[in-house]
């Protein structure tokens, strides 16, 4: 299936002359004389964007990240670093549940005669880099900070979305968005004494967290191009150009499994279910119904779970001053829901 530069932001399904679209929720096709700005407003009240459905996908999404720094522990044999190994297994398993889920749909022709492009390419390689790199950075520092330094995405990603996508944020969103990051560094420790240190690889661990970071922050720009492909069929690109990305960095890392035993393999298996096919299926749907500085500020809530999860189950400590941004990345989720919803842009690419 070809890749399609630049392509006009449209439905591409192929249907006869005169016969109802194959897939009746999707946008119909842009105008010509429409498609050749770089973007095309929505109007207000787009059916195609429903802001309810985004909220309860991004928090359900964040819910299930937060714990993958828990399965990935558990999944990891002791001293080893198989972050790339478990990746790879994560995004395989999500492209073929979608698959499976597409087929029970009776919408594996939609797949076929859905066009890619270099947008869906690269956002599946970049979230699969980055949850490799977030896997084994959990391994060697500790939950909370090494999901916050993963948190650098967002901040990334509405940034880049306002630069390059002109997509404006209101002054609350600004606020949000600042009040997320402070939360976030409170959170992880970063503010207010050292981090724990999870293993003696702590300059790596906080390496892999940043690199982490900025893949996910690519990775969520480029959900907001090619809003117009339904959900299902971009889940499935998502996990298979994932896939084929964790399986280069696997080629190059090789990461030692031969200490894997059928404990670590379950909770494996767990984590490909739960962190991989749920988590990751609901980020498409959240990125398709949410504006940047909105799946900004509800995602950090993973760096919640992870502090608490750190807390309850690893003993990791958490302050006063972790306490507070835990609170803070709670208000700041909430506060950009409180306005009107803002209509959004279809974007080519």
């Amino acid at each position: 299936m070809a890749l399609s530069a630049d392509a006009p932001a449209r439905v591409h399904e192929i249907t006869r002359p005169g016969a109802a679209p194959a897939h009746p929720t999707a946008a119909q096709p842009v105008p010509a004389h429409a498609a050749a700005g770089p973007t095309r407003p929505a109007p207000a009240g787009d059916p195609a964007r429903n802001r309810r459905l985004g909220v309860v996908a991004i928090v359900v999404s964040a819910t299930a990240m937060g714990t993958a720094g828990v399965f990935g522990r558990l999944a990891t044999p002791s001293g080893a670093l198989i972050g790339e190994a478990l990746t790879m297994g994560r995004m395989l398993v999500g492209a073929v549940g979608m698959l499976v889920i597409l087929a029970v749909g009776r919408r594996l022709g939609v797949l076929r005669r859905t066009r890619l492009s270099w947008s869906v390419a690269l956002g599946g390689v970049f979230l699969g880099l980055s949850l490799a790199t977030l896997l084994s950075a959990t391994v060697l520092i500790d939950l909370a900070l090494a999901v916050a330094l993963h948190y650098l995405g967002p901040v990334l990603s509405a940034s880049l979305a306002w630069v390059l996508l002109k997509e404006s944020m209101t002054r609350v969103e600004v606020v949000s968005l600042v009040i997320s990051f402070a939360g976030m560094t409170l959170a992880a420790g970063l503010v207010g004494g050292d981090p724990a240190v999870a293993s003696g690889q702590e300059a790596l661990g906080l390496g892999l967290g940043v690199a982490s970071g900025i893949f996910y922050g690519a990775a969520l720009l480029c959900y907001r191009y090619r809003t117009d492909m339904p959900a299902d069929v971009r889940s499935f690109w998502n996990f298979a150009f994932g896939a084929l990305g964790t399986a280069a960095l696997v080629a190059v890392v090789r990461p030692d499994l031969s200490g894997m035993t059928a404990t670590h393999w379950a909770w494996a298996a767990a984590f490909f279910l739960v962190c991989g096919l749920l988590a990751l299926g609901l980020l498409v749907v959240a990125g398709k119904h949410l504006r940047a500085a909105e799946l900004s500020g509800l995602s950090y809530w993973e760096v919640v779970v992870a502090l608490l999860l750190g807390a309850a189950l690893f003993g990791e400590g958490v302050s006063a001053l972790a306490a507070a941004g835990a609170g803070l990345i709670v208000i700041a989720g909430v506060v950009p829901l409180l306005g009107p919803a803002r209509a959004s842009s279809t974007r080519a690419r």
